[in-house]
């Protein structure tokens, strides 16, 4: 297996807290993968695969297109570093990075444990 590039991933998941709460706790747990592998992989024990890829913008959005109109079980996104539309929260470099649907839509709706939960409502008294 190739290695990874040298990023700072850890400044990177703290950069992009805001948009992606959980990233930096998965990163600091060790349940993200950072490959150069262009195989797409089970996510098994990990909360998300960072492929490390060699492609433009456009290729990104198509090839990832394309991932997700055949997959059910994970949700596919990506980011360019030339890619600013964001809000500035592009990776240092070309990546593709894979979740698992459900507990994405989990984390959008609050509903996951953790860092990005809604406040757990108290039962009302009788």
């Amino acid at each position: 297996m190739e290695e990874a590039l040298p990023v700072d991933w850890e400044k990177y998941f703290r950069s992009i807290q805001k948009v992606c709460p959980w990233s930096l706790e998965s990163y600091l747990a060790g349940r993200i993968k950072i490959t150069t592998q262009d195989i797409i992989q089970d996510l098994k024990e990990y909360d998300a695969i960072v492929y490390q890829v060699d492609m433009s913008i456009d290729e990104l959005d198509n090839f990832v297109e394309k991932l997700n109109d055949i997959q059910e079980e994970c949700e596919f996104l990506w980011s360019h570093p030339d890619h600013t539309k964001g809000g500035n929260n592009q990776a240092p470099l070309p990546v593709i990075i894979q979740q698992d649907r459900k507990f994405l839509e989990e984390l959008r709706k609050g509903e996951k444990g953790g860092i990005n939960s809604k406040a757990k409502e108290t039962p009302s008294s009788s």
